[in-house]
């Protein structure tokens, strides 16, 4: 038996694994008064005579087989039930979750091979009725693994609110006979390393990866997480965690955190995987992997810090002794050459010979001479 939980959009509901739903809300009596108690309910696999045990229901079938078969609708609580009852095609999102579509969603698979002969079931305080069903499989169904579910639907009253309902419903598994395709991807893998105040200290390794079943059949995969560190000094490895049975066209996310990882610089973190069964089933030899790796910088980044703090001011310092040396050396050039300009001879005035003699006297003696 499973439960369906209820969200506020009505596209979908969550199909987990309790037993019953609780209404408490419209069920509980005002004032305080609890005699009716909650309403309950359950949807289980069941034969002609009532519920059988299985989980759930699972069929290996042909195209054109028609299969028949019963659920049962319980009723837990001290009144009488009224539920509206469908089936639909199931889903799965990255959040893990397993949601079946709603009876207003276009439904290609399960939901538009199954057939209920009411959509309407009253049943008696703590009895329950059984309901056949038949599922006629086309032609042309496409080999695999198909899910879905039967749903049991309460009708909210005022006090509850009309958007406010209650699911609950049991899983149907259909495997249409042929070509198996058993393929996993891994996706989105990210590391994120916390390192801590001292710089030498190990510290934790957050690795997150997402799981896509590209094949036909739904897969219980057992991942795991690999890290090596440069040239092979150091490598850990964990189970990926969080991940369970994954449905064809579905992903689930999962997670790990190493506790103890030493900062030394770039860590290669692949995630793959070892194992992957199918409906108890190991198939490991038959299963598509693709593997992912990525590269995580595990850095004392307080070290680094401080080593680029020291950098920086050795490159001021050396920047400024550069330039007052420059100055220095500019500052000796201008003296010296103020100090050739002051020994230089000053040139003569217009009029004047280089000796300073008269011009005039020497003219005279030059005459006198060839006289």
């Amino acid at each position: 038996m499973t439960t369906i939980s209820f969200r506020p959009r009505l596209a979908a509901a969550a199909l987990v694994l309790t037993a019953v739903v609780v209404a408490p809300a419209a069920a509980l009596a005002e004032d305080g008064e609890d005699e009716a108690g909650p309403q309950t309910w359950a949807v289980a696999p069941a034969d002609a005579d009532g519920p059988d045990g299985r989980g759930a229901l699972e069929y290996i079938v042909e195209p054109h087989d028609v299969y028949s078969d019963h659920v049962a609708v319980r009723n837990l609580s001290e009144q009488p039930l009224t539920v509206d009852l469908y089936g639909q095609d199931a889903v799965q999102t990255t959040e893990n979750s397993f949601e079946v579509l709603t009876p207003d969603d276009d439904g290609k698979r399960v939901g538009a091979w199954l057939e209920l002969p009411v959509t309407e079931v009253t049943v008696p305080p703590r009895d329950h009725v059984v309901v056949p069903f038949t599922i006629t499989v086309p032609a042309d169904a496409e080999p695999g693994d198909h899910a879905g579910a039967i749903v049991a639907v309460n009708r909210p009253t005022e006090e509850e609110g009309a958007n406010l309902q209650y699911r609950v419903g049991t899983r149907i598994y259909l495997r249409v006979a042929g070509p198996v395709e058993a393929a996993l991807q891994v996706d989105a893998v990210d590391g994120r390393h916390e390192p801590r105040w001292s710089p030498w200290a190990s510290s934790p390794l957050d690795v997150t990866a997402t799981l896509d079943n590209t094949g036909n059949v739904r897969l219980v995969p057992e991942a795991r997480v690999d890290v090596a560190g440069i040239f092979g000094w150091w490598s850990e490895s964990a189970a990926l965690e969080g991940i369970d049975e994954i449905l064809p066209d579905g992903a689930q996310a999962g997670g790990v955190r190493l506790d103890e990882v030493p900062p030394i610089g770039p860590l290669w973190v692949t995630v793959d995987v070892a194992r992957t069964t199918s409906a108890g089933q190991d198939v490991s030899d038959l299963t598509v992997v693709t593997s992912h790796t990525v590269v995580v910088w595990a850095v004392p980044w307080l070290l680094v810090a401080v080593v680029a703090l020291l950098i920086v001011a050795a490159v001021i310092a050396v920047v400024n002794l550069r330039r007052r040396r420059r100055a220095r050396r500019l500052g000796e050039l201008e003296a010296s050459l103020a100090a050739d300009a002051d020994s230089e001879p000053q040139a003569p005035a217009d009029g004047e010979s280089p000796t300073g003699a008269d011009p005039d006297v020497n003219s005279e003696q030059s005459v006198s001479s060839s006289r």
